[in-house]
């Protein structure tokens, strides 16, 4: 029976602040941890970009890690410089300019990978073997890449996120996909001996995509939702939100993620003479963001937003406890991770009305057109209105707990879709 190994490449390329908490390496880590308790038999790897193939590592769980979950073992002074594999035009000029860049990058990685302890990283041989990655396709496509030369020969099982990259939010005429993002999944897709979906709305867009020919042809496409769970974490709680009643949104911007729904739908209740509560943007800072509120249009609102940059699980779970209720109005998720752990904590949530969101939320979600922030508005307005139905709202969400999806559920399903590919 071929061997399970569970790519932590994801948290070994980007252990930097910045990607802690970027909700793909949360899923990474999650599942990882799981499946530690779920099946002792699966291994852990990670890629060298300088080696060109993966090594076995022994992850830090729980109490053992730096996150509290689980991370890859590894010294951050070992973390690579990323570049990709190969370029896939044939531009001479770039083509020298690589050739330079990739000298550099190596001399720079043999010097980290030199940090690691010795029995640290071991080599594996994946050949008959099982991989599964739930990382993003940029980084799948490199290795994959390098693993073709070198002639490997192994069943690679991806969980896909999202095809968002491929749609047009903007309107403009003359779309075009994210040329990366289409290679990538494309390379990932083509190699794939079956493919994991984060939701039943992202396994709909890859078999969509590769029926149109837009994508390779897919092999059987599971569906393995995310979850709602937000584990509880030892981390100190620094940052709060400044205000006592607030909306929450995590990880909002403008454009697909749509923060310009929620802030017409504060302003269309100030006009009305309405009390409007404070609103708190969570995540990382965004410059797009930052020029966006600075319009004359939005200075009614001024000290009313609030910004709380990349908090700890520990701080993301304090602010969805004391939210007065958490705000999701993209136009497009692969499933809606703050609505789900909105609810877990035990928050209203108000999502946009759309399929993978839908997932997500469930029946306990209140919803609304991303299109008509007026509808928003008004379920704002009769939240804050209708405090018996407030609190009515708020005890069907905690009764509901019980039986809302974990990260046990999630990982029990890839472990189950990948043994029977075994």
């Amino acid at each position: 029976m071929a061997h399970i190994y569970f790519d932590l490449s994801e948290l070994y390329l980007s252990s930097g602040v910045k990607f802690r908490y970027y909700g793909i390496a949360r899923t990474v880590m999650e599942v990882a941890y799981e499946l530690t308790k779920l099946d002792p038999d699966v291994g852990y790897v990670v890629y060298s970009p300088l080696h060109g193939h993966f090594f076995e590592v022994t992850p830090r769980v729980g109490g053992n890690s730096p996150t509290g979950v689980l991370d890859h073992g590894l010294p951050p002074s070992a973390t690579p410089v990323r570049l990709r594999e190969s370029l896939y035009d044939n531009n001479p000029a770039k083509a020298a300019v690589y050739w330079l860049a990739r000298k550099i990058v190596d001399y720079r990685n043999r010097r980290r990978w030199a940090t690691i302890p010795q029995g640290h990283v071991r080599p594996v041989d994946l050949n008959g073997q099982i991989l599964v990655s739930l990382g993003r396709p940029k980084i799948m496509s490199d290795y994959l890449t390098a693993l073709e030369k070198n002639g490997a020969k192994f069943s690679f099982v991806p969980l896909l996120h999202d095809m968002m990259p491929l749609h047009d939010f903007s309107g403009k005429p003359g779309f075009k996909p994210q040329r990366n993002f289409l290679h990538d999944n494309t390379v990932v897709v083509g190699a794939a001996a079956m493919i994991l979906a984060n939701s039943r709305f992202t396994e709909n867009e890859v078999l969509d995509f590769s029926a149109r020919g837009i994508l390779p042809p897919a092999p059987k496409v599971v569906a393995t939702p995310l979850c709602h769970e937000l584990r509880p974490s030892e981390e100190p709680v620094v940052k709060r939100s400044p205000v006592a009643r607030y909306l929450l949104c995590v990880g909002t911007n403008t454009g697909r993620k749509n923060l310009e729904c929620v802030v017409e739908a504060l302003l269309s209740l100030r006009e009305r003479g309405e009390d409007i509560p404070d609103l708190v943007l969570a995540g990382a800072r965004r410059k797009s963001v930052d020029r966006y509120l600075k319009s004359a249009r939005f200075a009614p609102l001024a000290g009313k937003v609030h910004f709380v940059f990349n908090p700890n699980q520990a701080e993301l779970a304090e602010l969805y406890r004391n939210a007065f209720a958490v705000v999701l109005p993209s136009f497009m998720e692969g499933w809606g991770l703050p609505v789900s752990e909105g609810l877990w904590c035990g928050a209203p949530a108000l999502a946009a009305d759309v399929p993978a969101v839908r997932e997500a939320g469930g029946d306990l979600a209140l919803y609304f057109d991303p299109r008509q922030p007026a509808e928003l508005a008004k379920i704002i307005s009769h939240l804050q209105a209708d405090e018996a139905g407030y609190a009515a709202l708020k005890a069907k969400i905690a009764a509901a707990r019980p039986v809302l999806r974990t990260w046990r559920d999630v990982a029990a399903d890839i472990l189950a879709a990948l043994k029977s590919l075994a």
